[in-house]
Parts: C-alpha cells; sequence; structure tokens
C-alpha cells in the first residue's frame, strides 16, 4: 500500500487518464472527422477528476494522511501554534467540503457520457426507454446527493469552519458516512446496469464470432469500475472505525474514489476508440485483400521456388471458352488491281465462310454438351457454295 500522505499515484493514473482521453479526441477529430456529445461530457469528468486532484492536494495540505496529534495543552488563542492548528482544520474542513461535491459531479459526467453514447447506437425501443430511464434515475440521485452534501448543515458555511470537526451533531448537520455509503452502493448497482444494459443487443448481433467476441470484450472491461467502488468502500469502512486516526485512514478513501473515477474514464472512453483500431487494421486487412490467391496457395514470397507450384491451370474447372483465342481480323483491305477483283471475293467469302464454322463449333462446345450432341449441325449453305453454283 502506498504512503497515504504521497500523492504520486493519483497524479499517475490521472495523467494516464488524460493520455486515453486524448487518444480518444485524436479518433474522434482525425479518423472520425467530428466530436460528439458524449465526447464534451467526457471531456467535462476529465476536467473534474483533474479538479479531485487539485483539491486533493489541499486536503493533503492540510493533514489529510497524517496521523493525529493533540493540540498541545499550554497552546493558547494568541500563540502561534494554536493558530496553525486552526488554519489547518479550517483549510481541512474547506478542501473536504470542495471534495464532496466535486466527486458528486464527476461521477453524474461519467454515467451521462456512457448512457448518451448508449443512445447513439439505440435501434430498438425497448433499449432506448431504458437509457432514457437510467439517465433520469442518475440524474436524480446525483442532484438530490449534491443538494445533501452541499446543505449538509442548516447554515452551510459552518460546514467551512473549524468547529465542523467538534459540534457536527451539535449543530444538526447530516452524517457524512451515510450519505457516503448511499453513494457508494448507488453507484455500483448503477455501473453493473449501465454495464449489462447493451450486452443482450450485442450478443444478438449478426456478426462473426471473433467480432462480436472482441466487442463484448470492450464492453466487458467496464467490470472493473464496480471493483474499484467496492474497494472504495473497503477504504470507507476504514475511515468510519479508525476513531482518531480518521485524518490518516481517509487519504484511503481519496486514493480509491480516484481509481474508481479514472477506471471508469478509461473504460468509458474503450469503445469510442474503435475507429483507431479500424483505422490501424484496415490498412493491414486491405493489403491481405490485394493479394491474388495464388500469392499464398502457389509460388508466393518465402516459398522456394518449385516447391510448391499452383495447379489452377490443370485442375481448377474453366469456361471451355476461356482458353481459346479470338481470331484476328482477316479482312485488312490492301490495294489491288482490277484484275484480280473476282479472285480476292472468292477467298474473302471462303474464309469468312470457316470463320463461322468455327464460331459455332466453338458454342457447340462451350455448352458442355454429351458427345452425340458435340456434331456440328447441318451448316446453312455457305456464300462459297452459293457463289460455286452461280
Amino acid at each position: 500500500m502506498f504512503t497515504p500522505n504521497t500523492l504520486g499515484p493519483t497524479v499517475e493514473i490521472t495523467a494516464f487518464t488524460l493520455t486515453g482521453v486524448s487518444t480518444l479526441f485524436y479518433c474522434r477529430l482525425w479518423v472520425a472527422g467530428r466530436l460528439k456529445l458524449y465526447d464534451f461530457i467526457m471531456l467535462a469528468a476529465l476536467l473534474c477528476t483533474w479538479g479531485l486532484c487539485v483539491i486533493n492536494h489541499y486536503q493533503v495540505y492540510y493533514g489529510t494522511g497524517e496521523r493525529a496529534y493533540p493540540l498541545p495543552k499550554d497552546a493558547s488563542p494568541p500563540s502561534a501554534e494554536f493558530q496553525d492548528y486552526i488554519a489547518r482544520l479550517t483549510g481541512s474542513a474547506r478542501s473536504w467540503y470542495a471534495y464532496q461535491i466535486m466527486y458528486v459531479v464527476d461521477q453524474a459526467f461519467i454515467k451521462f457520457s456512457i448512457l448518451v453514447f448508449y443512445l447513439s447506437i439505440a435501434t430498438h425501443r425497448t433499449f432506448r426507454f431504458l437509457v432514457y430511464a437510467s439517465l433520469a434515475a442518475v440524474a436524480i440521485f446525483h442532484i438530490a446527493m449534491l443538494f445533501l452534501n452541499a446543505f449538509e448543515c442548516p447554515n452551510p458555511s459552518l460546514a467551512l469552519s473549524s468547529d465542523i470537526f467538534f459540534y457536527r451533531m451539535k449543530w444538526g448537520c447530516l452524517d457524512l458516512v451515510r450519505i457516503y455509503y448511499s453513494q457508494a452502493g448507488f453507484s455500483i448497482l448503477a455501473d453493473m446496469f449501465i454495464l449489462a444494459l447493451p450486452l443482450p443487443i450485442l450478443i444478438k448481433l449478426r456478426m462473426p464470432k471473433l467480432k462480436r467476441f472482441c466487442l463484448l470484450a470492450v464492453f466487458s472491461i467496464g467490470m472493473l469500475v464496480p471493483i474499484a467502488s467496492t474497494l472504495r468502500v473497503w477504504a470507507l469502512y476504514l475511515w468510519y472505525t479508525s476513531g482518531a486516526q480518521g485524518r490518516y485512514y481517509g487519504a484511503y478513501v481519496l486514493f480509491w474514489d480516484q481509481v474508481e473515477i479514472n477506471t471508469a474514464i478509461i473504460c468509458a472512453s474503450a469503445p469510442s476508440l474503435q475507429p483507431l483500431f479500424k483505422k490501424a487494421f484496415g490498412e493491414l486487412s486491405r493489403f491481405q485483400r490485394s493479394r491474388d490467391p495464388r500469392y499464398y496457395y502457389c509460388d508466393g514470397p518465402g516459398t522456394r521456388t518449385g516447391s510448391r507450384r499452383c495447379g489452377s491451370e490443370e485442375n481448377q474447372k474453366q469456361d471451355a471458352t476461356a482458353v481459346l483465342q479470338t481470331p484476328g481480323p482477316t479482312y485488312q483491305p490492301q490495294k489491288y488491281d482490277a484484275t484480280e477483283e473476282m479472285e480476292y471475293d472468292i477467298v474473302l467469302i471462303r474464309e469468312l465462310g470457316e470463320e463461322e464454322e468455327i464460331r459455332s463449333r466453338v458454342r457447340q462446345f462451350s455448352t458442355h454438351r454429351t458427345s452425340t450432341m458435340l456434331q456440328p449441325p447441318n451448316p446453312r449453305p455457305r456464300p462459297m457454295d452459293v457463289l460455286s453454283h452461280r
């Protein structure tokens, strides 16, 4: 486990999330060509996540993650030590107040982005209805949690003072532990429902099994989010049962909050990275499709010469006329004398008649008839015969 007063893991996780969302925006702008509504919502969630990082810095700066130390008995209000103690308590109260509000807003943006993405691919009426119902439930719950955290005390300014740590129950402020547990429970259930929402439709898609399996695997990455939320509940339990060491174990809550949020952002961005993979692997598939089949089954690069010959010319069944060459043109006008006109006409008619007979035989042969049908038909009177009887 990390040292509670160290923000290194939190910053590294958020930086990795920034890389993932940047890749998402690259896919949208330079591959798909434009951004969509759920991309802007995800950008808002990322900004809130970095805002949480800044708030976490001030929480650690004002004592979260440190062992509790009692105020010296000889410290009096005018002393510098007492003033520093009160300043740290005030800073801690204000940073935690900002944190609990920002956390709710960040969670809402992430869920909104996923559900709006579902609307962009929804074609079934039932699926669209469930998505709209989920949007309404998420909006109502997070708005309610936002008001409960913002107005946890009858006078909201009391939550920003150092005395909130000592007079919370006396002032009639809400118990934050119950609020945090209710948020965690709803978040786990909502994440599991949102994850399972498109699975029935994805399973019924008519596509190759490998492609369907890859698509299901991409959506199943979201299972990491409920796992991270469950670990956050464990951190809440440690914080709640730590007693006087609540400041120390409060850092674990901050850490697992960041793990949960960043995991949700990365998993929500995974399906939108499809254009990048399609462009990357599409070039390879086009290269493979451009090869003639004989490249893989005959003598191609990487095979020894003569080790594997293609027998397509001998074994493949081809059209009977495919191997025949069209006879070249027989009539080529030339200069001739008038005395040779009759002889030239006789030769020309004879050659035309022979060409017609050849074409007739080829047509009969290409029909793949039986041997009895292969006999040439009774030829019509040829021009040569007509000329000879004249």
